[in-house]
């Protein structure tokens, strides 16, 4: 058992109340000249090839600071830095082929602060600005507390951005934990994360927990409601500069509903997990464009389904929770785990059907040769156990040979919204 030290980052977001005019008026202007800046730093980088903002700042910090001498000039300093940033991003991701444009772009921005440039108080936060320092009431919630007397560490840099007369501030806690490699630990949980459901299969107790989320009901019944939504204010009001259109979609709140799904699952896997190694599917980046371009079959809701399932958003979440808890995990291939028998390792023929477009339904699969018969994500969450197993823990595998040794015990629990997890089925499924 070896252990490494890790930071661990949480970024919480605080909403300020209802600002004055007077202080809109100078926010608004310093978010403004940030943003001319940004833009203009962007371009000069760009053109002349330049990457490192040290460099840049040498040629553009006298420029800004003539241009702007009442700002405070660590703004031009997180300006540049901030271009800098950006400019080294769309390199890498026009090096692997995902940029969207020729040259970077400045769609949005938020205003980049240092220690110098603002400070938190007890009733909210006070922001340096050409007009010196302004008093912001700022609304503390229970998670920012809970990270702040949690031990959590705030970073000494922020960022926020003006929407209408709020602004939004943007703080990082930060936290150096010890990641625990129980490498030799004999007790193996595998995880199997699809998209409608996650199954943990826990070895040597031979027992197996579904935690269903459904999340492709929600998808395609926020996708029918929008539509709907899309159709009648279109027809009445058109599509540009629509405003009710675009009320009416933001109440849907589609993104509040996954992630609070997706937490509460989080937080349920953590508290199911006890000493021993967590064995993840390591799955690659664009993996759901990639699982599209293989299948004709899904097109049109079956593709928007996929793609907005949250498999890797669960799969980040997970991983995340792990580190905070300091418990150890291994990524391992997933191909062919939920294909293949864990007992003989036969190819295994479906009962059921694969398909689960609209809610979680059991898949069964069938072994032809030593007659084993389970849940094809019980059988997945199986094999990613036994591949760590057979390849990096170095055990022998004793996994459960058919209908002749002890039933591998299933339990299946529901995540809703608004409600903990429940479990809706609680008898041992016979194998």
């Amino acid at each position: 058992m070896n252990k490494q030290s890790k930071t661990l980052e949480r970024t919480v977001v605080l909403v300020s109340l209802p600002l004055t005019k007077t202080k809109v008026k100078i926010l608004n202007c310093i978010y403004q000249v940030y943003g001319r800046m940004l833009i203009e730093a962007l371009e000069c980088m760009w053109s002349n090839g330049v990457t490192s903002w040290t460099k840049a700042k040498k040629i553009l910090y006298k420029k800004f600071r003539e241009e702007h001498p009442n700002l405070p000039s660590h703004y031009i300093h997180e300006a540049i830095r901030d271009a800098s940033q950006r400019l080294k991003s769309f390199k890498k991701l026009k090096k692997e082929g995902l940029a969207r444009t020729d040259k970077p772009l400045v769609r949005g921005w938020s205003v980049g602060c240092d220690n110098q440039l603002w400070k938190l108080t007890f009733e909210g936060v006070r922001i340096a600005t050409h007009k010196g320092w302004i008093n912001i009431p700022i609304r503390f919630h229970k998670l920012f507390w809970s990270y702040y007397n949690g031990g959590w560490t705030l970073r000494s840099s922020a960022r926020w951005k003006l929407v209408e007369n709020k602004l939004y501030l943007y703080v990082v806690f930060t936290r150096e934990v010890e990641a625990i490699r129980a490498l030799n630990s004999s007790r193996v949980y595998g995880i199997d994360i699809n998209e409608n459901n996650v199954t943990i299969y826990c070895y040597p107790e031979n027992k197996a927990i579904t935690i269903v989320t459904n999340f492709s009901k929600i998808v395609l019944g926020y996708a029918y409601r929008r539509a709907r939504i899309q159709q009648k204010w279109s027809k009445r009001l058109g599509v540009k500069d629509n405003r009710r259109l675009k009320i009416a979609l933001r109440k849907l709140r589609e993104r509040n509903v996954k992630r609070d799904i997706k937490q509460k699952l989080a937080r349920l896997i953590t508290d199911i997990l006890k000493d021993g190694v967590v064995v993840l599917e390591k799955l690659p980046k664009r993996f759901q464009d990639k699982v599209l371009e293989k299948s004709r079959k899904l097109n049109g809701l079956g593709a928007h389904r996929l793609k907005q399932s949250s498999m890797r958003g669960i799969h980040k979440l997970i991983i995340e929770k792990l580190e905070e808890h300091g418990i150890s995990y291994v990524l391992v291939n997933p191909s062919h785990t939920s294909s293949i028998c864990p007992i003989c390792g036969s190819k295994l023929i479906s009962v059921t059907g694969f398909a689960q477009r609209n809610c979680w339904k059991p898949r069964l699969m069938r072994c032809p040769r030593c007659e084993f018969i389970h849940d094809r994500d019980v059988i997945g969450a199986m094999n990613l156990a036994r591949k760590y197993l057979l390849n990096v823990g170095g055990f022998a595998v004793c996994l459960p040979k058919g209908v002749h040794d002890p039933h591998v015990e299933w339990l299946v629990a529901t995540v809703k919204r608004g409600t903990e997890a429940q479990p809706v089925l609680a008898k041992p499924t016979i194998t």
